[in-house]
C-alpha cells in the first residue's frame, strides 16, 4: 500500500479499506466533499438487489413489503449516524432536497426575515431566492462561513435587526472548508424565534454528529459524499417538536390520508411524510449496506473523523508552508476541507493540472478557490505528494 506508516495495524487497516473502495486505485482521490469512493459491498447491494427486480418482478405483495422494509431499515441505520430517532428522518435525494422539503415548508410571510449567508451553495441561495420572488421574503445574506469572521457574532448581528422566521447555513463551508458552531448558532437563532435549518452535505461524515445535541430543527444531508453512497440519496432529520412547522410542499402516497372529497386531510406522524417523491430501491440498499460498515469495526465513524481531521491538519500544515500557496482557513477551523489558491494560476487551471499528475480535487467559487477533501482512506504519502505538485505547479 501507498504511504505505510509506522504502526503495522494501522497499515493494515487501511489497507482493507483501499481494498473496499477500488475507485482509490486510479489516482489519488482527494474529492469526498463532491463523491465518495463507492465500497464494493455496497455496489454488490445495489446490483442485487435491481437483479432481483429484474428476474423476479416488481410485483406482488410480497415486493411491496420488501420495499417497505428496505425504507425503514435505511432509515434506521442513516438515523443512528446522525443520532436521531428513525421516526424523524425522511429519506430523500439529496441534501438539496432536504434544504427544499425544510425552508419551503415553513408558512413564509411577506416582509420575514430569511438569514444565510454569501458563502452558501446554491442548493441554499437558489431556494433563497425563490422565496424573495415568490412570497416577499427578505432574504439577508451575512459574511459567515468567510474567513476571519465570527460566526455567531454575525449571527447575532442580523437577528438583532429582528423578524428572522428562519437562518440557513452550512455546518460547514463548501468553499472555506470552516466548521461552524452549530449548537451555538442553534441557541441563538432560538433566542430570537427563528428556526435553524443546516445544509450539512460537507457535514455528516466528516464529522462528528449528533442532532439532538446540536439542537437544529432541520438537518438535511447527503449520502454520495462524506458517506460514500451512490447518488440519489440523502436525509433531513426535522426535530420531532417542530414538525409541524414544516408543512408540507410535496404530498406522496405515505404524506397521509386526505377524505375522497379532500375536506380533511390527516397528516402521517414523523419525518416520512416528507417521503413523498419515489425512492430507488437498490439504491437505498447500498446506501444502506455501506453505512454498516462505516458504522462497523472495519472502519467506524469515530476513527474516520479523527483521520479525516488528522489528514486535513497535514494537508494544511504542507500547503501553508510552500511559496506562492494560500490557504484560505486557518488550520483550527477545519477539518477534512482545505482549500487554497496558487499564485499566478486560476483555479481550474489548477484542478486540470493536477489531474493530469494523477491528483483529483476540484475548485470552487466565492471565494474563488480550490479545494482538496482528505478522505479517511487516503494516505499520508498521497497528501505530501498533492502537496509537493502544488509546490511545483506555484514554482512555474
Amino acid at each position: 500500500m501507498s504511504g505505510a506508516t509506522s504502526d503495522p495495524r494501522l497499515d493494515a487497516k487501511l489497507e482493507a479499506i483501499r481494498e473496499e473502495l477500488p475507485a482509490v486505485r486510479r489516482g489519488a482521490f482527494l474529492n469526498t466533499g463532491s463523491f465518495g469512493p463507492q465500497p464494493r459491498r455496497a455496489h454488490a447491494a445495489l446490483l442485487a438487489s435491481d437483479q432481483s427486480a429484474l428476474e423476479l418482478g416488481r410485483m406482488g405483495h410480497a415486493v411491496f413489503e420488501r420495499m417497505l422494509e428496505s425504507r425503514a431499515l435505511t432509515r434506521s441505520t442513516f438515523a443512528a449516524v446522525v443520532g436521531c430517532d428513525p421516526a424523524d428522518l425522511a429519506l430523500t435525494h439529496s441534501t438539496t432536497a432536504g434544504i427544499n422539503i425544510a425552508v419551503m415548508g415553513l408558512d413564509w410571510q411577506p416582509g420575514d426575515r430569511l438569514i444565510t449567508a454569501k458563502a452558501e451553495h446554491p442548493a441554499e441561495l437558489n431556494p433563497a431566492a425563490v422565496l424573495k420572488q415568490r412570497r416577499g421574503v427578505e432574504v439577508v445574506t451575512t459574511d459567515i462561513g468567510l474567513p476571519g469572521v465570527d460566526p455567531l457574532t454575525a449571527l447575532v448581528a442580523a437577528l438583532d435587526e429582528g423578524g428572522a422566521r428562519a437562518v440557513m447555513l452550512s455546518h460547514v463551508c463548501w468553499t472555506t472548508g470552516l466548521v461552524m458552531p452549530v449548537r451555538e448558532l442553534a441557541d441563538a437563532a432560538h433566542a430570537a424565534g427563528a428556526l435553524l435549518i443546516i445544509d450539512s452535505a460537507q457535514g455528516v461524515g466528516e464529522v462528528p454528529v449528533n442532532v439532538q445535541a446540536l439542537e437544529v430543527d432541520a438537518y438535511a444531508c447527503s449520502g454520495q459524499k462524506w458517506l460514500c453512497g451512490p447518488s440519489g440519496t440523502g436525509a433531513l432529520y426535522v426535530r420531532p417538536d417542530r414538525m409541524d412547522d414544516f408543512r408540507l410542499t410535496f404530498a406522496g402516497y405515505g404524506a397521509g390520508k386526505a377524505a375522497r372529497d379532500c375536506s380533511t386531510f390527516d397528516v402521517t406522524p414523523g419525518a416520512g411524510r416528507f417521503e413523498a417523491i419515489t425512492l430507488h430501491g437498490p439504491s437505498l440498499d447500498a446506501l444502506r449496506v455501506g453505512l454498516e460498515w462505516l458504522q462497523g469495526d472495519e472502519v467506524g465513524l469515530p476513527w474516520a473523523h479523527d483521520r479525516i481531521a488528522a489528514l486535513g491538519r497535514r494537508c494544511h500544515e504542507a500547503l501553508s508552508s510552500l511559496p506562492g500557496v494560500t490557504t484560505l482557513a486557518p488550520a483550527e477551523g477545519i477539518a477534512g476541507l482545505v482549500s487554497f489558491t496558487v499564485a499566478g494560476m486560476e483555479p481550474e487551471q489548477v484542478t486540470v493540472a493536477l489531474e493530469e499528475k494523477g491528483f483529483f480535487i476540484r475548485h470552487v467559487e466565492f471565494p474563488s478557490a480550490n479545494r482538496i477533501s482528505t478522505g479517511f482512506y487516503n494516505s499520508e504519502d498521497e497528501i505530501d505528494a498533492v502537496a509537493e505538485a502544488i509546490g511545483e505547479l506555484a514554482k512555474a
